[in-house]
């Protein structure tokens, strides 16, 4: 997986979290991007994008709040 895969899985899996889930605010959304930014980093660090992916999508949802469905 390269970058730019990177990028457009964590676009498409925020998306699919925010309108099919209901994330309520903003703020919630504005988090999910600093996940994916972290996973972003550890994946190049790794050298394995995969890896960054898979932690933000964990750490998304171990760390899920204030969600009104």
């Amino acid at each position: 997986m390269d970058l730019t895969m990177f990028i457009f899985l964590a676009i498409a899996y925020i998306m699919v979290i925010h309108f099919a889930m209901g994330i309520a605010n903003y703020f919630n959304v504005f988090i999910f991007l600093v996940y994916f930014i972290i996973g972003g980093v550890i994946g190049w660090y790794l050298g394995s994008y995969l890896a960054g992916f898979v932690f933000a999508m964990v750490v998304s949802f171990i760390l899920w709040n204030d969600i009104s469905m």
